[in-house]
């Protein structure tokens, strides 16, 4: 767990990082209509539908995206949903997952697997989700408060950028991105090897 004093900024400085932040999202918005609207106009993607999550325990998954980060359990794939929908025998132990939603973003299919989870010192694959930066702090104490380290916050992007690094139950990598924050931290990669845990649940 990175130990950090935040200071206050300067005024300015905390001017220019929330003015930043807003740009880039204003950046990121145009980019997303610039897509929609721009040529070529046949056979563009509408936008990512889900992503995969290899977990080796549904309820200790349920319990950590749920209950602990506030996703929402959209639908639960169980043996007799799948066999309802007709897939082969053979096939159904590889499809028990959770759906999970967050207020935007794709979905994510926590699926039950024993493997597939990231080197323990690779830094991608991570799912980074979208916090608002005067909620960063607070992420982080929820975070820790149930057992869970973190490193960060630190920046790897522009002024005002910021970063919360941690590890489902299962060694996948996540982080809490933000721009506009305005504390002082510092700059540069996590370091992995702080983030390692055994979770024994909130």
């Amino acid at each position: 767990m990175m130990s950090l004093e935040l200071t206050t900024a300067p005024l300015a400085a905390r001017v220019q990082r929330k003015a930043i932040g807003v740009g880039m999202r204003l950046f990121f918005a145009w980019s997303h209509l610039a897509y929609r609207l721009l040529p070529p106009w046949g056979g563009k993607l509408r936008a990512v539908d889900h992503l995969t999550v290899p977990c080796s325990d549904l309820r200790v998954a349920e319990r950590f995206y749920v209950g602990l980060l506030g996703a929402r359990l959209m639908m639960r794939v169980d043996v007799p949903f799948l066999e309802r929908m007709g897939r082969p025998a053979d096939e159904i132990a590889r499809g028990v997952h959770l759906s999970v939603v967050f207020a935007g973003g794709p979905r994510l299919d926590l699926f039950e697997s024993p493997i597939g989870q990231p080197p323990r010192k690779a830094d991608h694959p991570h799912c980074a989700l979208w916090v608002a930066p005067g909620k960063l702090l607070a992420w982080k104490e929820r975070l820790n408060a149930a057992s869970v380290p973190t490193y960060g916050p630190t920046r790897l992007g522009p002024p005002g950028q910021a970063s919360l690094y941690f590890n489902d139950p299962f060694g996948n990598r996540l982080e809490l991105v933000t721009l506009g924050f305005t504390g002082e931290i510092p700059v540069g990669a996590p370091d992995l090897s702080a983030l390692d845990y055994t979770w024994a649940g909130p």
